[in-house]
């Protein structure tokens, strides 16, 4: 590697490290579910969703296809930041094969849908399916053979060799379900709520965010269930 290259990674790494805020430390957040966003996929949200977390707006990324989360559900999240993942067993999906690789795959997948060129539909809906079925390759029995071929090119692309230290600003909100789970006040029409990818999020927005992420990225080389939108609409 240059020393131009040390140098440009040494930059990306304090740039990422300094966003990271002190909240990564916290054991539990609360989280309330605003919306699906405006993506919709054979009747699926895709993309990044908008939660209040610990008060605060943010764009989070849903990793688990088996379960649901409704707007204006209100949990409590168990946080586990990537550098722990290798110890971790909180994550829902800790205790699959090489999980750790599979959180690295997804956070890379995530990190792809804040590209400008990736705002349509359709890349959405392939970044998104790509993700759930790291974890779980039956969310992929929905999808047409176009759809399919879209979410294998995106697989296709995702970096060989990932690993988590490569994703200091993502953290994972795994549901605690010794808390309350509650849908407007009240009881849910399903439980638990989904797993969430979240990220340190820096002043400035969206495009500073993905700028950010995908070059860190690149210096290491990123229902609602997506249920139906009616489920949204019960509870709006």
């Amino acid at each position: 590697m240059s020393q131009a290259s040390r140098g440009l990674l040494g930059v990306g790494l304090a740039m990422l490290l300094f966003l990271v805020p002190c909240a990564l430390g916290q054991a539990t957040v609360g989280i309330t579910m605003e919306s699906g966003g405006p993506y919709v996929m054979n009747g699926v949200y895709v993309g990044a969703y908008t939660a209040t977390v610990n008060g605060q707006s943010a764009q989070i990324i849903c990793d688990d296809w088996a379960d649901n989360t409704y707007l204006n559900e209100s949990w409590t999240a168990k946080v586990t930041n990537f550098s722990n993942l290798g110890s971790s067993k909180t994550p829902m999906w800790s205790s699959q094969f090489n999980s750790a690789t599979l959180y690295a795959d997804a956070a890379w997948l995530a990190t792809q849908m804040f590209a400008p060129a990736n705002q349509n539909t359709n890349t959405q809906g392939y970044l998104a399916y790509a993700l759930w079925s790291l974890f779980n390759p039956s969310a992929l029995k929905e999808l047409s053979s176009s759809q399919l071929a879209g979410v294998d090119a995106w697989l296709s692309k995702i970096p060989s060799g990932l690993t988590p230290s490569q994703f200091a600003n993502f953290f994972i909100y795994t549901p605690d379900l010794s808390q309350p789970i509650t849908c407007n006040g009240g009881t849910c029409p399903t439980a638990p709520p989904q797993e969430f990818l979240g990220f340190a999020v820096p002043e400035g927005g969206a495009a500073l965010l993905y700028l950010l992420l995908a070059a860190f990225s690149c210096f290491g080389a990123i229902a609602l269930r997506h249920r139906r939108p009616s489920s949204l609409a019960d509870l709006s």
